[in-house]
């Protein structure tokens, strides 16, 4: 064409020049390859634009010279304060997303390439994901290397905008703490060498060379995904899960032996084996096929045509089972692909917000399972509506099928204990630990103890308030647990059912438990007291699977704390003893200190397994609404005590009886509003009956302190949500609700005289106390009255026990006496 055409003569028609001499095909022009392309991220090195992060080339113009069109992606600039119409006051940065500017110069001075390193889901196959190592210096024993990206060739180090191409590597956590913790490091690189700076003086500054930390998002933010460097000298940031990073290595694909080649296939099926297939029916759509919320449809046609090949039924043709299972989860993948391939984009985005919880932080992760409110059962008290628990009932929700899949045996009903992390979404506290929580998981899953997530408020059923944005108080089966401030964390158990094979059918069937020991195991609860008031490093996986350890060590020690009713207070076994009881709030209607109540649960165990070899008795005993509200054919209501005819005339509350005695002496003397008031209590008190009862404790550790002694870390990310901290300035908050600890309240008491027995279905709203005026002996016991005046506790019949004499004095002896 340029031959034929390109030397015609266009003068007459307005135009200068031909096409040999105007176009660049034909050899003419002045036109030069950008240096810069269509979707680049870049830098401008001057002007309004300098400080703006996130920007990249929209277009060329090539007239009336060329010029690069560049459109701001995040806000950036100075504040600026604007004023709506209803007088709302709002702060915006001065350029938003969506301004383009135009750049006339390609002049690496005034413009450059700005590489960055996004977050992405890590996926086997795709180059763009791929790292290559090296040693700086093989000799050098250091932990410098280069890490250059695969396809551009670009360093890390240089993307991150660091001085050198080398990025230093050291652990984040020593050898064998946790299973896999010798997988995650620090990255660091170097950001500022100060050449050429001086003093005020006038004098060359020697100062060292600044080093930033890698990270990947900061604390309060919802979404992670550019990667940034930190200073670490401003903050300390070792212990956020955002600052630390493993290294995966590129491997072929091989099918396992379960038949499932894709990574998330094997998250799927791992799902349904420990939780169910039903979960599945409970996720997001994307979160089911993998996809960012998002995705093309053609993204999640691919997606889903990939996670088809893992789940065809028609590969399971001559396996029943799991051709039966793999149909269900074909069919949750269908549907979640049906809804979001649609072409109408109101409609797809229904289908989003229909089928989606937006707000699970755990539904995706690979070890931590995600509780939805059908995996909680409530337990009614027919007494009263509003008393009921609700009890983890994750077991009765897998699917039967695949029950015979996994395990073809018979077996009796037997527990399973769960740490529950109970969390809020608007809490980033809750965000900033997924992925140490998740870590924990699968360490603790080698050790028979699951992990699952229950987020509060998120669901329709249980809204919630505006004086409760955490959902705490208004969701019940977070307000079960008493604590007001997430994350908060449990130890509990599951009672599993059993299985037994049918006579007729030859299959195996399921055996419900004992009701009374379903509930037995569910008044089980162990708190990780240390979380309200730490920080992250709580969460630490060495720390929460100790903690989890501690929990199992109470639960399997629980036996040997007395769970006492009516007749137990006459039993040779408590009156013969040394005797420490505990009492309770049995009705789940007093106002109590949760956290002595929760310090007395998780600690008499463990004190009950100081004397297992000694003659010391250690109960536990729930206050009920009185003898008159006892039901002979409830079972449940036959487990409370009348504690007004046992001198109790506050909850919670110990008492420690001498052998032979019938009243005890209260140890929770005054306002104990601090669970390591009780510890220090109970411990003094152990010390001074061991003394007197002689022997050795047992050799198993002592609980009481499970991780009170973590070593303080950083303020960065301290603190639960709804402790004493500054809320948002937007949120309107109970201050008085959310701030400060608890004070222990004395019940209001009914002097027995005054009481009018209501008919029994109309329950009092508060447990049956004594008056502080009015006093009951133990039926059984002997009435002993005289004090001991140095003592304070009632004269006791002298009892011999490995050495010493229990709380009395005959003969010239003197009396001792329990101090805390």
């Amino acid at each position: 064409w340029c031959q034929l055409y390109g030397g015609l003569d266009y003068s007459g028609k307005g135009v200068l020049h031909n096409a040999n001499q105007a176009c660049c095909v034909c050899g003419g022009g002045s036109f030069q390859t950008p240096r810069l392309q269509i979707g680049d991220y870049v830098k401008v090195k001057s002007g309004t634009f300098e400080k703006c992060e996130l920007m990249k080339i929209v277009e060329y113009k090539l007239k009336p010279s060329f010029s690069y069109i560049v459109e701001v992606t995040k806000e950036c600039g100075r504040n600026t304060v604007t004023v709506s119409k209803d007088g709302v006051r709002e702060i915006k940065k001065e350029i938003q997303p969506g301004h383009r500017f135009h750049v006339e110069d390609d002049n690496p001075d005034w413009i450059e390439k700005h590489w960055r390193v996004e977050l992405k889901k890590c996926r086997n196959g795709l180059v763009q994901q791929e790292f290559e190592f090296s040693p700086v210096d093989e000799h050098a024993g250091d932990n410098g290397v280069l890490i250059k990206h695969k396809l551009s060739g670009v360093n890390l180090a240089e993307a991150l905008d660091g001085k050198t191409n080398e990025v230093n590597i050291t652990r984040v956590f020593e050898d064998g703490v946790f299973l896999g913790s010798s997988d995650f490091y620090y990255l660091q690189i170097l950001t500022h060498l100060f050449e050429g700076r001086l003093n005020r003086d006038g004098t060359p500054y020697s100062g060292p060379p600044r080093y930033e930390r890698v990270i990947s998002g900061y604390f309060g933010e919802k979404e992670y995904s550019e990667v940034k460097s930190r200073d670490i000298k401003t903050t300390d940031i070792d212990e956020m899960q955002f600052s630390m990073w493993t290294f995966k290595p590129v491997e072929n694909e091989t099918e396992d032996a379960a038949g499932v080649a894709d990574e998330h296939a094997q998250w799927l099926l791992r799902m349904t084996q420990s939780i169910g297939v039903d979960y599945l029916d409970k996720l997001p759509p994307f979160h089911l096929l993998d996809v960012e919320r998002s995705a093309s449809n053609s993204e999640v046609k691919a997606r889903f045509r990939e996670l088809s090949k893992s789940f065809h039924p028609d590969k399971l043709i001559h396996q029943r089972e799991k051709k039966e299972l793999f149909e269900r989860i074909f069919v949750l993948l269908q549907n979640a692909y049906q809804g979001l391939k649609s072409a109408d984009e109101t409609e797809k985005e229904k289908f989003r917000v229909q089928a989606e919880s937006a707000s699970q932080i755990f539904a995706h992760s690979q070890h931590v399972i995600e509780l939805l409110p059908f995996h909680w059962t409530k337990i009614d008290d027919d007494k009263n509506e509003t008393n009921g628990r609700y009890i983890l009932n994750v077991a009765s929700h897998i699917n039967s099928t695949l029950l015979n899949v996994i395990d073809e045996v018979e077996s009796e009903s037997t527990e399973q204990l769960w740490v529950t992390f109970m969390y809020s979404a608007r809490c980033s506290m809750s965000r900033a630990v997924v992925g140490v929580v998740d870590l924990a998981a699968r360490h603790l899953a080698q050790l028979g103890i699951k992990v699952g997530a229950y987020g509060c408020g998120l669901y329709k059923d249980f809204p919630t308030e505006k004086d409760d944005l955490l959902g705490v108080k208004t969701d019940p089966i977070c307000s079960q647990f008493h604590r007001r401030e997430t994350p908060n964390v449990h130890v509990i158990v599951e009672t599993l059912p059993g299985r037994r094979r049918d006579t007729e059918t030859g299959e195996l069937v399921m055996v419900p438990p004992d009701q009374e020991v379903v509930i037995d195991n569910a008044m089980f609860k162990y708190f990780y007291a240390s979380v309200p008031d730490g920080n992250t490093t709580q969460f630490l996986p060495h720390n929460l699977i100790e903690f989890a350890k501690a929990g199992r060590r109470v639960w399997e020690s629980a036996h040997l704390v007395r769970k006492m009713r009516k007749e137990d207070f006459s039993s040779a076994d408590f009156i013969s003893n040394i005797s420490i009881v505990a009492f309770l709030d049995g009705t789940g209607l007093g106002e109590t200190n949760q956290d002595v109540v929760s310090t007395i649960s998780s600690s008499f165990p463990g004190l009950a397994r100081r004397f297992v070899n000694d003659d010391v008795y250690v109960g536990i005993a729930h206050c009920g609404f009185g003898d008159e509200y006892t039901d002979e054919n409830d079972s449940i209501s036959q487990r409370s005590v009348d504690c007004s005819k046992l001198d109790v005339s506050r909850l919670p509350d110990i008492k420690i009886y001498a052998p032979n005695a019938t009243e005890g002496e209260s140890l929770l003397r005054g306002q104990f509003g601090d669970r390591r008031d009780v510890q220090i209590a109970l411990e003094s008190m152990g010390n001074v009956i061991r003394m007197i009862v002689g022997g050795e404790d047992s050799d198993e550790d002592d609980d009481l302190d499970e991780i009170d002694d973590i070593d303080e870390a950083s303020d960065e990310g301290g603190g639960s949500c709804g402790n004493p901290q500054p809320p948002p300035s937007d949120l309107d908050l109970d201050l008085d609700e959310i701030e400060g600890v608890e004070e222990t309240r004395l019940l209001e008491m009914t002097p027995e005289e005054d009481f009018q027995s209501p008919p029994l279905a109309e329950a009092p709203k508060k447990p049956k106390l004594a008056s502080p005026d009015k006093r009951e002996t133990i039926d059984g016991g002997r009435d002993n009255k005289s004090r001991d005046r140095v003592a304070g506790f009632e004269t006791r019949q002298q009892a011999r026990r490995g050495g010493g004499k229990i709380l009395g004095g005959g003969g010239g002896g003197g009396g001792g006496f329990i101090s805390a």
